[in-house]
């Protein structure tokens, strides 16, 4: 039955001619081979691996032969299911144990995740509200951000409420402050800031993490952010600041001008500039950088530039949860340029990697593979 193997081949990647449809609908006929069982037929032939590159085809004709091959692998099961149907003579349901299918995806990380500590220590996971809901006096939350709004300070002797958002691995999330200033939060972070900013100056506390800021402009109150190794000062701007592992701070300016001041130690960054503030010694470095490398987390994107096999799957397996297993520990070393969106299935992102260079990947349970 070479000939319907070939024929359901094609049905699968979307390349049946008029005459082939034809011809398999003889087939199906001449074998009593109704709807459901041949969806189960296809189902048997296609793993879950080569179902995610059929879309690719129509994109990618080039692949084909490449597909094929995967689709030569798996084909024996329809032979097994074509046995059983001639024998039997009438339509059932091929009872047939599969083997080398590609295991259940690897869960995608969720998007928002964030949780808010109020001045009291009450908390509230902001991923689980549903609409529109009231944290506080001035802050609205729908589980997807939270917005503060400008409260009447008018008053005399106002108390300065505070509250912080924590982001844990795995998450993001963004805020609105009272001022207007936008905050994006990257995964394990944590950033304490008033309900609403009253006084000469507009302060946060970073404690640690990364955020990027889009500071709303007002000359009288200059926006402060403080880390435990130094202050970045701005009127209006947009930055990005990152507290590292060794207790270093790297401040990224992408619009206007910031300030980064470490005791006696300070230096003004212009747009594409990047300042390292060092734990040790009052000694602030300054690079020219390419800001979209550094921000592109804000943009839900992964941005590899000639970096090495092994430090991006790294940061993969970190992300999505998997461990690697090479089959050739040469291919580590082997440097890629690769833009893709976290938020993607991973075997999506190893397949543009895999399309780029010579290397290529199998997913088992939560085992990636590589080999050439």
């Amino acid at each position: 039955m070479k000939e319907l193997h070939k024929l359901i081949t094609k049905d699968i990647f979307d390349c049946l001619s008029e005459e082939d449809a034809g011809r398999l609908r003889e087939l199906r006929a001449e074998l009593h081979i109704d709807d459901e069982a041949y969806r189960q037929m296809k189902k048997m032939i296609t793993s879950r691996e080569v179902h995610e590159r059929i879309m690719e085809v129509r994109k990618k004709p080039s692949r084909m032969i490449k597909m094929m091959r995967y689709a030569a692998i798996l084909i024996l099961p329809v032979a097994i299911a074509v046995y059983i149907f001639i024998s039997q003579g009438n339509v059932i349901k091929p009872e047939i144990v599969v083997q080398n299918q590609v295991e259940e995806k690897l869960p995608v990380p969720v998007r928002k995740q964030a949780m808010l500590v109020l001045e009291d220590g009450s908390v509230l996971q902001l991923q689980r509200v549903e609409g529109k809901k009231e944290v506080t006096s001035n802050a609205i939350t729908n589980g997807n951000e939270l917005v503060y709004s400008k409260k009447d300070s008018s008053a005399n002797n106002v108390v300065v409420e505070y509250n912080t958002v924590v982001v844990p691995k795995g998450g993001e999330y963004h805020v609105m402050l009272a001022d207007g200033t936008k905050v994006w939060f990257n995964e394990e972070t944590q950033l304490r800031f008033p309900v609403d900013f009253v006084g000469d100056s507009r302060e946060v506390f970073l404690s640690k993490g990364e955020i990027y800021l889009e500071v709303a402009r007002d000359e009288k109150h200059p926006f402060i952010v403080h880390t435990e190794n130094g202050d970045i000062q701005v009127l209006g701007t947009e930055f990005n600041v990152k507290c590292l592992p060794d207790k270093k701070v790297a401040t990224t300016l992408v619009k206007g001008s910031v300030q980064v001041k470490r005791k006696d130690a300070e230096v003004v960054l212009k747009p594409n500039q990047h300042a390292v503030v060092g734990n040790v010694m009052n000694v602030i470095t300054v690079t020219e950088v390419d800001v979209e490398e550094i921000i592109c987390w804000k943009d839900n994107m992964f941005f590899f530039r000639d970096v090495e096999l092994e430090k991006i799957l790294d940061q993969l397996a970190e992300w999505y949860g998997f461990t690697v297993f090479y089959e050739n520990a040469d291919v580590k070393q082997e440097k890629f340029f690769v833009r893709v969106d976290k938020y993607a299935e991973v075997g999506k992102i190893l397949d543009v990697i895999s399309d780029v260079g010579d290397v290529k990947f199998k997913i088992s349970g939560k085992v990636v593979t590589v080999y050439k």
